[in-house]
């Protein structure tokens, strides 16, 4: 046994080992209802894991997970083996160059196959080019996720923020360290002045009004060539800021696959990238509602909510789940990684948030659910209507835990696509 399970590690990463046993449980989870809702093979998964084993590699040849996540694709199994190849490969060779966009750790040959190509211009590129006022000619794909990207810190008035990557890191730093639960009192900047002054430090270097944050990353074409600068801000040191994409880099992916697939006639499953941003390619199998079951942040349920919802659609889900309650004074306060920008320490607002859209793409879900976890609910809304006003649908779930109960909360739009769970309360927002 041992053997077999050394022989796995040298194909698969520990992630991906990880995946290969969850697959199972997700897809019959997702796909439960075929059980209750159509008489065509019951208690058989019609659908069959996909480009679950990608191979992504930097320049040195280190093996990465993709996009730092689980990525799989379930396909339906009886489609014919060449459409299910021509899946695989278009899946395969995408990840291997989206991954590489917004990775701010590892350097990528722009030809993998190539050591004379040079280096690709990515997000660590990008990230040590600050503040020497330097244009970069960049790839289109990069450009467009850039610009997305501010897109959304501008119109979540920066709630989400490309440029937290110091203050990410700093609390990284922090929630990865093994003691800092037992030891907070030593180690938390609110009670700490020297680690207090640290992130304070951080902050000031942090554009947040459109002005500063257009004029941070700016972009231009210059004869078809599309390139970006990254300046200096409030005079900050060359790289004191840097850009983060992980809160739209799935979602972004995401589209970029959908649209491949779709073009190719492709349509028959979906794409899971860290099974927080999800899409779907078309019509489920058996032409009934693809089914997705919200976790539970509480013991008191299994499961928040369950969504029921027909074609093609993407929801993005952001949570404070595998963070803990720390006291500070008379009150518990939230450590998780999802930062809010204009303070500078972890949300507070939410615990989980889901968003989902049949119309506005699945980069934009991403980090609207990861904006809105800062937001109150009333800033939510008024930001989910001027959406909405634009033609696109958009539906918002709070999950919260109030007096040891889970407490959801909706936009009124969930009423015709949830089914509730037992021991959850559940209220609905006026949109």
């Amino acid at each position: 046994m041992k053997k077999q399970f050394a022989l796995l590690k040298t194909f698969f990463s520990t992630k991906e080992l990880w995946v290969l046993g969850i697959s199972a449980i997700i897809s019959g989870m997702i796909l439960s209802s075929i059980w209750w809702l159509a008489p065509l093979e019951q208690g058989v998964n019609p659908y069959q894991l996909l480009a679950y084993n990608i191979d992504v590699r930097d320049e040195e040849g280190t093996r990465l997970d993709p996009f730092y996540t689980i990525f799989f694709s379930n396909y339906e199994a009886k489609a014919p083996l060449e459409e299910k190849q021509m899946v695989t490969s278009i899946l395969t060779e995408e990840v291997q160059r989206l991954h590489r966009y917004g990775d701010r750790h590892h350097s990528f040959l722009i030809d993998p196959l190539d050591e004379q190509s040079g280096l690709l211009t990515n997000l660590k590129v990008l990230n040590a080019s600050h503040g020497m006022n330097q244009w970069l000619h960049v790839d289109q794909t990069f450009y467009d996720l850039l610009l997305e990207a501010q897109t959304m810190s501008l119109l979540t008035d920066g709630a989400f923020n490309m440029f937290i990557g110091t203050i990410s890191d700093f609390w990284d730093e922090l929630l990865d360290n093994p003691y800092y639960r037992i030891q907070y009192r030593d180690l938390d900047p609110a009670y700490q002045p020297l680690q207090r002054l640290t992130l304070e430090s951080k902050m000031q270097f942090i554009p947040l009004s459109e002005a500063d944050i257009q004029s941070t990353l700016e972009f231009q074409i210059e004869e078809g060539q599309p390139m970006v600068r990254f300046q200096s801000f409030n005079q900050s040191p060359a790289g004191s800021i840097k850009i983060t994409l992980g809160g739209i880099a799935k979602g972004f992916a995401n589209d970029v696959m959908a649209d491949r697939l779709a073009s190719e006639n492709l349509t028959r499953g979906y794409l899971s990238n860290g099974t927080s941003s999800i899409t779907t390619l078309g019509p489920r199998y058996g032409d009934v509602p693809y089914r997705w079951q919200v976790t539970s942040p509480h013991p008191s349920a299994t499961y928040a909510l369950t969504i029921e919802k027909t074609g093609r659609h993407s929801l993005s889900t952001s949570g404070a789940y595998n963070g803990f309650y720390m006291p500070l004074g008379s009150q518990e306060v939230l450590r998780h990684h999802i930062i809010n920008p204009l303070t500078g320490y972890p949300s507070q607002e939410a615990i989980e948030l889901n968003v989902i859209s049949s119309s506005y793409p699945a980069g934009r879900l991403d980090a609207l659910s990861t904006a809105m976890m800062i937001m109150t609910k009333a800033e939510a809304i008024a930001l989910r209507n001027t959406i909405v006003a634009t033609g696109e649908d958009l539906e918002i779930a709070w999950i919260e835990v109030i007096d040891d109960r889970v407490v959801v909360t909706t936009t009124p739009g969930y009423a015709s696509i949830m089914i509730k769970e037992r021991n959850v309360r559940y209220l609905t927002m006026n949109a």
